[in-house]
C-alpha cells in the first residue's frame, strides 16, 4: 500500500517507515522539519488542510498514519494553547484530508497518559476510564474523539493506538531512557522525579512499529488499542538493567515531581494480541542494550 506518515521525521516514525518498506509498502514522510531519509518526504505543516490534501492525492495515498504532534507532557504544561493548536487543529486537519483524499485507511498514534492517575491496573481499553491530568494528554483523547466521529460519518476505517512509554534507538534527548544513559555514560547522576518508585509499561520501538504496521490489516470501523509490553516495570529495575548494560553503577539525583506526570501504567494487552496477532519480542535488557550502543556509539 501507499503509507503517508504524518511527523515522518520523529523516533517511532522513523522505524515505522522501515517496517513498511520491509513489508514492501511504499513510504511517504510528512514533517515540519527536514532530515535526511530513504523515503521521499514533504516539508510542511499538518495544519494546512489543502496542502495535505493535496500531498495525499498527488501520491495516490491510501493509507495514513498519523503521528505528527506536539510531544510531552512538560512542553504541554508550559505551552498548553501550543499543544492544543497542533494536536487538536492538526489532527482534525488531517482526518479532514484523508476525507477530501478518499484515503482508505487511517491509524492514529495515541498515549497510555490518557487514563490518567488512580485507576484500576491493567489499563483495558473498553473499560477503564480516560481522565487525562494535563493539555498533551487531554489534546490526544480529543484526537481520539475526534477520528471516532470521522470514522462514523465518513465510513473511513480508523485504529487508535495507545502507546506506552516507546523507548530504543534514536529516541528524543528529552526522554526518560535517553537522560539516563547519557547521564551514566558521562558519570554524571540521573534525574529522578519524586521518589523514585514509579512503574511504567515499556515498549521496544520496533515492536511498537511492528504493531502500527500490523493495523493496515483492520478493516473494522473503528478501534481503540493499547500497545505495550504487559508489564508494570519499576524505575528501579531500568535503572539497574542500565547500569548492568553499562557496567558502572549509576549516581541519583532527586528532583521534584513534575506537574501533569502519571505514577503507574500498565497495559492490558489482550486486544492488541487478538486483533494484531501482537507479541512483544524485545526484553528490557535487550532494549536497553541497543539503545546504549547507539547513544554511546
Amino acid at each position: 500500500m501507499r503509507c503517508l506518515i504524518t511527523g515522518g521525521a520523529g523516533f517511532i516514525a522513523s522505524h515505522l517507515a522501515e517496517t513498511l518498506r520491509n513489508q514492501n509498502h511504499e513510504v511517504i514522510l510528512f514533517d515540519i522539519r527536514n532530515i535526511p531519509t530513504e523515503s521521499p518526504l514533504i516539508e510542511d505543516d499538518i495544519r494546512d488542510t489543502a496542502l495535505l490534501t493535496n500531498a495525499l492525492r498527488d501520491h495516490r495515498t491510501e493509507a495514513v498514519f498519523h503521528l505528527a504532534a506536539l510531544p510531552g507532557v512538560r512542553l504541554s504544561v508550559r505551552e498548553p494553547k501550543r499543544a492544543i493548536d497542533i494536536n487538536v487543529q492538526g489532527t482534525t486537519s488531517v482526518l479532514e484530508s484523508a476525507r477530501l483524499a478518499g484515503v482508505r485507511k487511517l491509524t492514529f498514534v495515541s498515549s497510555s497518559s490518557v487514563y490518567g492517575l488512580g485507576l484500576p491496573m491493567p489499563f483495558q481499553e473498553d473499560t477503564t476510564p480516560t481522565l487525562p491530568i494535563s493539555p498533551y494528554t487531554a489534546s490526544k483523547l480529543a484526537g481520539e474523539a475526534l477520528c471516532h466521529a470521522y470514522s462514523r460519518l465518513y465510513n473511513l476505517p480508523i485504529t487508535v493506538t495507545r502507546l506506552f512509554t516507546v523507548y530504543g534507538p534514536r529516541q528524543r534527548p528529552d526522554l526518560a531512557f535517553h537522560k539516563f544513559i547519557a547521564a551514566i555514560a558521562a558519570g554524571q547522576p540521573i534525574p529522578i522525579y519524586g521518589n523514585g518508585d514509579s512503574r511504567r509499561d515499556y515498549t521496544y520501538c520496533t515492536d511498537a512499529a511492528r504493531a502500527l504496521a500490523a493495523t493496515l490489516q483492520l478493516t473494522t470501523p473503528f478501534e481503540i488499542v493499547n500497545i505495550a509490553s504487559g508489564r508494570a516495570i519499576p524505575l528501579t529495575e531500568v535503572i539497574g538493567a542500565i547500569e548492568a548494560v553499562a557496567n558502572r553503577p549509576a549516581l541519583r539525583e532527586h528532583i521534584p515531581h513534575q506537574p501533569g506526570d502519571v505514577d503507574a501504567t500498565f497495559a492490558d494487552i489482550t486486544k492488541a494480541a487478538r486483533i494484531l496477532h501482537y507479541t512483544p519480542s524485545v526484553s528490557l535488557l535487550d532494549g536497553i542494550r541497543a539503545q546504549w550502543q547507539w547513544q554511546t556509539r
